[in-house]
């Protein structure tokens, strides 16, 4: 593949045709990419104008078409032609941007630095990029394109159309589904976070007694014997971490996409279309059911379960289970119509403080100007 492959043109008409747009003026127009109207800098670009904000600043901008919202003003004289569309404008860009995308820079087959097993079996039409390191009886499906300094351990599967990207280890006995996307240097199948004291530990006393009268000389390891499995169409940010189970696996549901910087511990299950926003942790044997949203910096202690459906604001302490379709927030977290009440009576109370001290200032003020006027003259009649 070229390093810089020429974009491909698309017409008015065409794209008009995928996001069941109308057309305004040329449907013949072709462009070569999608922009917003600021950073549009040829006349062959579409500008992205489709809420108010980027409308605004259509004229601005050097693209030759635009598309906007259904029923908001077009100049038709300043551009060749454009497209009004009616519904979610970020399905719209959803697919514009797809359909835009460069393409990844690879190249089907074995890189000659590449350093593959021969019990490794890489199916046609895969790409392992400059300095990949293939396992014994590893697999790689057939389309799937690891970038460079990819590692997939011994026994490991990266399945069919899946991508990684520069840095990413896929540890011993490991599975990642098809169609997947793991960014720089993402972490399937690292040992989880398994310790224990030889006597009781600090932690465990003090959650029983209160006190800390344990002390934490000697820990031990706890190996991880389980794996870690990721299903299909899972999107994975840079840096994000999934560690193995200790005797079973870690879970990743079919469609779930977390961002970067995310902690999944041993023994978790996420179910499937979920999201996770970055910065979040999931501890060990946690579960987090189907189509559940978990808020940026948020973080599910162990052994909780957050229901189906349910949402978590970002960086609320989730320390109890979650009931299916709540919506959670604060630290602990609770509902968010409790936390929303909560916060309420803060401000109030602030500002019954701010009234107490004005209060008491003005009772303070009176108490010294009649203390001041209360004593008798010396002297009689």
């Amino acid at each position: 593949m070229p390093l810089l492959s020429p974009p491909e043109p698309h017409s008015l008409n065409d794209l008009a045709e995928l996001l069941g747009a109308e057309v305004i003026g040329d449907g013949d127009f072709t462009v070569t990419a999608v922009a917003h109207p600021v950073f549009a800098q040829h006349r062959e670009t579409l500008a992205l104008a489709m809420d108010k904000g980027s409308h605004a600043l259509l004229d601005r901008t050097h693209a030759g078409a635009a598309i906007v919202a259904h029923g908001t003003e077009f100049d038709s004289e300043r551009f060749a032609g454009g497209l009004a569309i009616e519904g979610r404008s970020r399905v719209a860009l959803s697919l514009l941007s797809r359909l835009f995308s460069p393409p990844l820079h690879h190249v089907p087959g074995l890189h000659p630095s590449a350093v593959v097993d021969p019990s490794a079996k890489v199916r046609d039409g895969a790409s392992v990029g400059p300095l990949c390191v293939i396992g014994p009886e590893a697999r790689v499906g057939p389309g799937a394109v690891l970038l460079s300094q990819v590692t997939v351990a011994a026994g490991a599967e990266v399945g069919a159309g899946s991508i990684l990207h520069p840095g990413v280890r896929i540890g011993e006995k490991c599975s990642l589904g098809e169609r997947c996307i793991l960014h720089h240097n993402v972490s399937i199948g690292a040992d989880g976070f398994g310790f224990v004291t030889a006597e009781e530990g600090s932690i465990e006393r003090a959650l029983r007694t209160g006190e800390v009268t344990a002390f934490n000389f000697d820990i031990l390891r706890i190996d991880s014997l389980g794996n870690a499995i990721v299903g299909d169409n899972v999107e994975i940010g840079a840096g994000s971490c999934v560690d193995r189970g200790t005797l079973g696996p870690t879970r990743i549901g079919d469609g779930t996409k977390i961002d970067n910087l995310v902690q999944i511990g041993h023994n978790a299950t996420v179910g499937e279309n979920v999201l996770i926003a970055g910065n979040s942790g999931v501890a060990g044997s946690a579960k987090i059911g189907d189509r559940a949203v978990i808020g940026g910096m948020a973080g599910i202690a162990d052994h909780k379960t957050v229901g189906d459906d349910a949402i978590v604001a970002a960086k609320a302490g989730v320390a109890r289970n979650i009931e299916p379709k709540g919506i959670y927030a604060g630290f602990p977290a609770r509902p968010i119509k409790q936390q929303r009440s909560l916060e309420m009576d803060q401000m109030r109370i602030g500002r019954a403080l701010r009234r107490l001290r004005d209060l008491t200032e003005r009772v303070d003020r009176l108490e010294q100007g009649a203390g001041g006027g209360s004593e008798e003259p010396e002297g009689g009649e």
